[in-house]
């Protein structure tokens, strides 16, 4: 391949373009699983095929599965119902042994973390309330789903809800750099501390990101199931 062609791969080819849509990496799904494992008590079998159902399997076989990444979903029924649904699922597919999917629904946890806008709401919430603002503080959802103060909050801010998310519309977005539609994935995800949303301050006197904070509380919960403590 000329220097030439390698130039325009990179710019155009089909690895550039998984690259470019990857929704909150599958590199960082798993590392979050590998420090999520510490403590557990699952074979390096049953790790192995968990591993490969949150990176591989959820991001690349089941990447336009809306119910896998919450592309779309808005409402805070509608939210905490698909929340609540990969805890229950997570839990059934491991009593199971179907390891695989047990790894999709740790993805759906993370992803509610980077594709919806709990962050941006607690980091409201917690100042509103003279809450602590540490990384260590955020509650994962799992103890606020049921929480009507906080869901009386985030009704009055528009509910909960995840960003849009089309595969032919976001790669025309990100290969000629258009102008992301509001409400869109792009706008609002925290997928890394690159994204438009993620690389911003938790809140204004952060010393941590948004993509920081939705990986340590996706990482804490993902613990509580795979510790069993959920």
């Amino acid at each position: 391949m000329t220097q030439d062609n390698k130039k325009t791969d990179n710019k155009f080819g089909f690895r550039s373009i998984i690259k470019r849509l990857d929704k909150f990496g599958i590199k960082t799904h798993k590392t979050m699983l590998s420090d999520a494992f510490v403590g557990a008590d699952f074979s390096s079998c049953a790790i192995r095929w968990m591993r490969f159902g949150v990176g591989f399997f959820a991001d690349v076989i089941l990447t336009l599965k809306s119910s896998v990444h919450l592309d779309g979903y808005k409402g805070n029924d509608r939210i905490v119902n698909a929340y609540r649904g990969a805890i229950d699922g997570f839990h059934r597919c491991t009593e199971r042994k179907c390891y695989i999917i047990s790894g999709v629904h740790l993805h759906t946890i993370g992803d509610f973390y980077a594709h919806t806008n709990f962050i941006d709401l607690y980091s409201l919430y917690a100042r509103q309330q003279g809450l602590s603002l540490d990384k260590e503080s955020i509650p994962v959802f799992s103890t606020l789903m049921e929480n009507q103060q906080f869901l009386s909050f985030a009704q009055s801010q528009g509910e909960l809800h995840a960003g849009t998310y089309g595969l032919i519309s976001d790669i025309i977005e990100k290969i000629f750099k258009t102008k992301p539609k509001e409400g869109s994935h792009t706008l609002m995800n925290l997928d890394s501390n690159k994204s438009i949303n993620g690389g911003k301050p938790f809140a204004p006197s952060s010393t941590f990101t948004k993509h920081e904070a939705a990986v340590y509380v996706a990482t804490e919960e993902c613990r509580n199931l795979l510790q069993r403590l959920l």
